[in-house]
């Protein structure tokens, strides 16, 4: 059982696409890592100058983020340095759009800001070293531009305001002016704070022996001794309970810390130069000759990580543990393919009898399956049992009908509750329908009330038997939004599109009939102009009908 679930993890690993971050951000299954260590060096340093009272689209962006704002100081400042800590992990992206992150991570230029090896530095000699710069130098381009957000007095610049992108729930990828000055301190820290997971350092953490690789890892091509050692994401959880991690934070938050004051203390541009190379000096310098031959000098992190089971390495040690990013989100189903098809396999006799069995309940709703069973020839003698005919199915009711249904959303997650008040002929139907469309957010843990649409419907109706009919067809509306977020108002109004491509309604009397629709497409965009909002839905609806 312990050998089929390790391989049963390692197929999970291959499906999924490669995902390399350092200390961990904060969403639903991940700690808040970096964003701690950023809002405690903020906290011990303090503000440049007093930040300003969010006003105006400024308070609504706690309501905008995929994490809860409520564990950091209310102000422009304080979300700029923790969305700036977060964003080299995102780029814009949602915690969960794994085809995006995966092209976000395995990005060849941006592997400096993460403190990694770039697929061009290879070999023992020089690699490391060039490694090590390149972060550097991410670092210093990050502290200078933040300097350059400061007035002639040394002051933060409340309007030097700088474009970062950023997923919102509902409103997708948008670009928001954030305080200039704190976004680039927050990049700077994050490469900073992966600086101590992505890297073997000196027992006293303060010099780099050896830099780490993730493209050569994700594309399953490492050669240790070429290429480096890879990526080890045993060291990103600030709350592990591997040897090193209490260390290994405390270090990475005294560097925050040392950073930070750097950046923020007054001073010409001579004394702020004079700071940030005694902080490079203090926390950046290479110790060379640590190779893989000799255990990257007896590093205590690297003994401790070769020695684990083999199934607990990181992905290259256990194989090709990353997927190319096509897999996307099919990962799981191809999953789910792997684990049932030996199931299917074993049980084949079986499962062929129950895919009869399936047909043959298909066969007995289908036109026509309410014909009489067949009855002995006639004057035909013997024991057999002379079967009557099969009692027929009730019909429907033609003319008014109200439908009450619930749906949830896969794509998207969203929720609905409507109802409808229709004509209904045989082969068609007609009316007018009204619902509430709560959007679930994941990433805060909360419920958004979303949108209200309201609209017009028409169906097609294909029978299938007395009782059963097939639906198609299209709805189309408004959509209002239910609450503020930014850059849209409550009450702003604009599309509601829902499109049902295949549904069955089953009367199982001439007055009430379940009603299922698996491929219900809906479309809110209850704004659609500046910040688009725009929230596309896959629905699985059922309802009933009287």
């Amino acid at each position: 059982m312990h050998h089929a679930l390790a391989r049963l993890g390692l197929a999970a690993s291959l499906l999924l696409p490669g995902l390399a971050r350092a200390w961990l951000i904060d969403d639903p299954i991940h700690k808040s890592c970096h964003e701690r260590l950023s809002h405690e060096a903020l906290k011990q340093v303090g503000y440049v100058s007093p930040p300003p009272t969010p006003s105006g689209e400024d308070a609504r962006l706690p309501g905008s983020f995929q994490f809860d704002a409520s564990a950091y100081d209310a102000n422009l400042y304080a979300w700029s340095l923790i969305k700036g800590t977060r964003y080299p992990d995102l780029h814009g992206a949602p915690d969960f759009d794994f085809d995006d992150l995966a092209n976000v991570h395995n990005a060849a230029g941006d592997q400096s800001e993460h403190c990694l090896r770039s697929a061009e530095q290879d070999g023992a000699e020089g690699a490391d070293e060039a490694a090590l710069a390149d972060c550097r130098r991410a670092i210093e381009t990050f502290y200078w531009r933040a300097l350059a957000s400061l007035t002639a007095e040394g002051e933060v610049d409340a309007r030097a305001r700088e474009l970062l992108a950023f997923h919102v729930p509902g409103a997708g990828r948008v670009e928001y002016p954030l305080s200039g000055f704190y976004v680039n301190a927050g990049r700077a820290l994050h490469a900073i704070q992966d600086s101590f997971t992505h890297t073997y350092r000196s027992e006293d953490w303060h010099m780099v022996q050896h830099v780490f690789n993730w493209v050569d890892q994700v594309r399953c091509t490492l050669d240790e001794p070429k290429d480096g050692h890879g990526h080890e994401s045993v060291l990103d959880d600030c709350e592990g309970t591997h040897p090193s991690n209490q260390a290994r934070v405390a270090a990475a938050s005294a560097a925050s810390v040392q950073f930070l004051r750097a950046l923020t203390e007054s001073g010409t541009r001579d004394e702020r130069e004079a700071r940030l190379e005694q902080f490079f000096a203090d926390w950046f310098l290479f110790q060379p000759g640590c190779t893989s031959d000799n255990g990257y000098c007896g590093n205590e992190s690297h003994t401790w990580l070769t020695a684990r089971p083999k199934e607990e390495q990181s992905v290259c040690a256990s194989g090709c543990g990353a997927a190319p990013t096509g897999l996307g989100g099919h990962g799981p189903w191809l999953l789910l393919g792997l684990v049932l098809a030996p199931v299917a396999a074993w049980r084949k006799k079986r499962a062929g009898a129950a895919l009869g069995v399936a047909l043959a309940g298909v066969l007995a709703v289908a036109p026509g399956s309410a014909h009489a069973e067949e009855t002995p020839e006639a004057g035909e003698t013997g024991s057999a049992t002379v079967l009557a005919p099969a009692e027929k199915e009730p019909g429907f009711r033609t003319g008014y009908h109200t439908e009450v249904r619930a749906s949830m959303s896969l794509l998207n997650p969203g929720m609905a509750l409507g109802v409808t008040g229709k004509w209904v002929w045989k082969r068609a139907e007609v009316g007018v329908f009204a619902e509430l469309n709560p959007w679930p957010s994941l990433e805060r843990r909360r419920l958004s009330l979303g949108a209200t649409n309201v609209g017009a419907q028409a169906h097609f109706l294909q029978p299938l038997s007395p009782t059963v009919r097939l639906r198609a067809g299209v709805g189309l509306g408004v959509s209002f939004l239910n609450e503020e977020m930014i850059g849209s108002n409550a009450g702003t109004r604009g599309l509601f599109l829902n499109v049902k491509l295949l549904g069955l309604v089953w009367n199982f009397s001439e007055d009430v009939a379940l009603t299922v629709d698996g491929f219900d497409l809906a479309l809110a965009a209850p704004q659609l102009v500046g910040w688009p909002v725009l929230y596309a839905q896959h629905r699985f609806s059922v309802g009933l009908q009287f």
